[in-house]
């Protein structure tokens, strides 16, 4: 179920941020997420509708591609976050500790090219979130990672 997820996030964060070298992506803004009771920053032109997959919503815009933000049932120790990397022979394998939860971040070579993934933890008003993408594009990873970053009430 976890691959499916993946694969089906991989496919539309490609299509999804497709723009044209010559346009300009907008600042950062507070988009709310009603179906979460939360706010993300995110730049540029964005799409928020529900998650492919649990039950969360999927972003999809220019700068990030698309992204997806769930709360979580059981959240997990960012030692198994690691540990569930491992099948996709990671490279680059990053981690930061945050006040309220954990990024990791990693990058491999498939079939199609260059893969990055991005899975970011966060504790909010007593609730656990994943954020997360994986896509083929390493500007569009790092802006995911400060969207999540910025994922408030």
């Amino acid at each position: 179920m976890k691959r499916l997820s993946i694969v089906l996030c991989a496919a539309v964060s490609m299509f999804a941020g497709c723009k044209s070298k010559d346009s300009e992506a907008a600042p950062a803004a507070a988009l709310e997420l009603k179906k979460l009771g939360l706010h993300v920053d995110v730049g540029g032109e964005t799409n928020v509708g529900d998650a492919i997959m649990g039950d969360g919503v999927m972003i999809q815009g220019e700068t990030i591609g698309a992204m997806q933000i769930e709360a979580m049932k059981e959240p997990k120790a960012l030692a198994d976050e690691k540990s569930d990397a491992d099948m996709f022979s990671p490279k680059n394998l990053k981690t930061e500790t945050l006040p309220d939860g954990w990024v990791v971040t990693f990058d491999n070579t498939g079939s199609m090219g260059a893969n990055y993934f991005v899975t970011v933890r966060r504790d909010i008003g007593g609730k656990s979130y994943k954020c997360s993408t994986t896509g083929s594009d390493a500007g569009q990873a790092k802006a995911v990672v400060a969207a999540c970053k910025s994922l408030r009430r």
